[in-house]
Parts: structure tokens; sequence; C-alpha cells
């Protein structure tokens, strides 16, 4: 009977995993579709826009009210184009009181013939095609796209990147100016690091966990960057950021087939000084001593250009507390994140000194002790001073 009662308990919670990833799933498409149709009915409008703006610009269906031909009384002289009606009134008011007999109120005219009248014609048609001519050269030149000056040399290196960047590489360029602004901490080297030599098939988490001595007390507060979610600023070499997951998937320790999704404390014990170790090309470093802040979290435009190898450590770091897990986990996981459903926190590293000691200390360990089958270090010889040691990595130098 308490199989059985186990049994229904286990399917329920499945059934309330599947109804909760299908809600997700349904609010994710609904926020999809919206935004699609608002995009839609944006380049609609524009487009209709675009339409009425060719028209209006086309002189041959440009509304015929825009050109004024003010039609003459025969033996009255053409205007200027550039007069208003109360200058053509008060000029046509001034000519007709400088010829009216005062005595009757009528003008003082000569007769009027028709070699006048042809005359009078011909003299509006020219002024009408001269009001047209004028006109289209306006409309002609409002339109007329204008062509900027070339730049220098110098602002078109420096300009011409930044105009053809995607958004992603924009953001990624005022994330790297954002570190490039953090001052550098004194003491720092100038010289280049020297690798921290472990011996396969041993880990580096396994030698910094069986140091001894001094060196363990400063090790309490250390990190160790992995080198496909780490990236440092080119400018500034010091400081960087490195990604992980916000949320992440454990498996529940009662009911194997139970799984559930919590928040993580993304920077965790480094809101305090901490020391870093980073892999380059195989390599083992001693990085300094860190502080990290909360950066802009990375978006989905961002995930995109990851590469796979990034993308792939990011996905096994949110599932690393569930059991049993398959590549279909893997894959919808990562479906998960190119649909925004889970994000990654972008940490900032800013470094705020440099442990010569623990430089030195993890150096001098890790070249003259060696990993025996006690799983304990054990030293190649007895006494080992920190000025014998920094006279022999002297002399390996070339």
């Amino acid at each position: 009977m308490a199989d059985v009662l186990l049994a229904i308990q286990i399917e329920k919670l499945r059934v309330e995993e599947a109804l909760v990833a299908r809600d997700n799933v349904v609010a994710h498409l609904e926020d999809a579709y919206i935004s699609v149709r608002q995009k839609a009915e944006t380049i609609l409008r524009l487009e209709q826009e675009l339409e009425v703006f060719k028209r209006a610009s086309t002189p041959a269906n440009t509304n015929s009210s825009g050109f004024e031909c003010v039609l003459k009384l025969p033996g009255t002289p053409p205007s200027d184009p550039g007069q208003t009606f109360e200058e053509l009134e008060a000029t046509q008011m001034g000519s007709t009181e400088g010829n009216t007999d005062t005595h009757r109120g009528v003008p003082n005219e000569p007769p009027f013939t028709p070699d006048k009248l042809v005359d009078s014609l011909q003299s509006n048609s020219a002024h009408c095609r001269q009001i047209y001519i004028n006109s289209s050269t306006l409309v002609r030149e409002a339109h007329t796209p204008i062509t900027p000056p070339p730049p220098d040399d110098e602002e078109s290196q420096v300009s011409s990147p930044t105009s053809e960047a995607t958004p992603v590489e924009r953001t990624i360029a005022g994330r790297q100016a954002m570190l490039a602004t953090l001052p550098l901490p004194s003491g720092i080297p100038d010289d280049a690091l020297q690798p921290i030599v472990i011996q396969p098939p041993h880990t580096l988490h396994e030698f910094l966990g069986n140091v001894s001595g001094s060196l363990k007390d400063l090790l309490q507060n250390y990190r160790v960057l992995s080198q496909p979610t780490t990236y440092w600023c080119p400018d500034r070499e010091e400081h960087g950021y490195f990604l992980t997951p916000i949320f992440k998937c454990s498996t529940n320790p009662r009911v194997t087939t139970a799984h559930r999704w919590s928040t993580v404390d993304v920077i965790g014990q480094m809101n305090k000084p901490t020391e870093c170790f980073y892999n380059k090309d195989g390599k083992w470093y001693y990085a300094g001593t860190y502080k990290a802040f909360r950066m802009d979290d990375l978006t989905v435009q961002e995930w995109e250009s990851l590469s796979s190898e990034t993308t792939q450590a990011i996905v096994r770091e949110t599932l690393v507390g569930r059991k049993n897990v398959s590549p279909q986990n893997h894959y919808e996981t990562s479906q998960l994140y190119a649909a925004g459903a889970l994000r990654v926190a972008c940490i900032g590293l800013r470094c705020v000194g440099f442990s010569d000691d623990t430089y030195r200390g993890v150096l001098e360990q890790s070249r003259f002790l060696y990993w025996g089958r006690s799983t304990v270090w054990t030293p190649v010889r007895t006494a080992i001073t920190l000025s014998e040691t920094t006279d022999d990595t002297k002399s390996t130098q070339p």
C-alpha cells in the first residue's frame, strides 16, 4: 500500500512539473505572438507613411493648388510671384483709384480690343509658366538628399567600426568600456606571470585543497575561473567578467525523479576579496585578488552569438545538481536559454590587489611537491626557503 501511495505521489509531482512547464511555454509563446503582431503593425504603418511621402514628393501627383496662377485683368501688369494677397489687393486698389473718374467712378481705360486680349493672355500664360518652374525647383530642392562632406581619415577610422557594429558588438563594447574605467591597484607585477605546474591527472582544485603551511590560511577564500565563460578587458587585462547561470536545476534528495529550479546567489563569497585562478592555453595562473559586482544580464542575442563550448559549459553548470542527466535535458535547457526563459548573469571582476605571498607560495608548492598515492602532497626536499625559490625561478628564465 505504501508503494502505491508513493507511486501516486510521484506521478502527481510529474504532472505538476509538466503543467508548470506547459504554462511557461504558453506564456512565452503569447509574449512572442504579441511582439510579432506589434512589429507587423508598425511595419504596415511605416509602409503607408512611406507611400504617402512618395506621392507627396512627386511633381506629377502634387496638388495643383500649390501653383497659383493669378489671372489679371486686361492691361494689368503681371505681379511678383512673391507678393502676398494684401500687397496684390493694395496694388490693384491703387491702380483703380488712379484711373477712376472722380465724378462718375468709372475707370479711365482705353477701349478693349482683340489685340489687347491676346497680349493679356500671353502675359498671363508666361507668368503662370514662370510660377510653375519656380515651384518645381523648390520641390526638387526640398527632396534632394544632402550628401555630407567626406570625413577625415582619422574620424573615419574611429567612427566606421561603431557604425557597422551589430547590437551584440555594441553591448560587449559598452561592457568592456565600463571595465576600462575601473582603477588599477598598486603592486601589480610588470613581468609575465609564471604558470602553476600541476602533475597530471590531478586538477587545480585537488592541489589547492591540499596546500599546507601559511598558504592554506591565505587561500581561505578562492575561486577558479573557467576559460570558456571568462572574458578579460582588452584595455585593462586585470579586469574582466564571467558568465554564470541565474537559475539551477537540482534533484529532490527524497524523490530522484522530482526536480526543481531555484535562484542562485551569483556573487556568493566574491562580495569580499577573493583569490582567483584562471586557465589559459591549458595552463593555470594566479590572477590576483578580486571582488565581484553584478553587471547587466546577458541578452538573448548575446546568447546566440556565444560559442558552442561556452553555451555547453553554462548548460552543464545549470544542471550540475540534477541526477540522471541525458542529452535531451541538455537540449531542452539550451532551448530555454535561447527563448529567454532562463537567464545568464554577467559578473564583473574587479582586481583589488595582488598577493605576492600567495603567488610565490603556490609556485613553490606546485614545483617542489608531488601528489603521492596517499592523496597528500609530499615534499621532494625538506628545506626550501623563499629566497632559494626566487633564485631557482630566476635561473630558469632564458
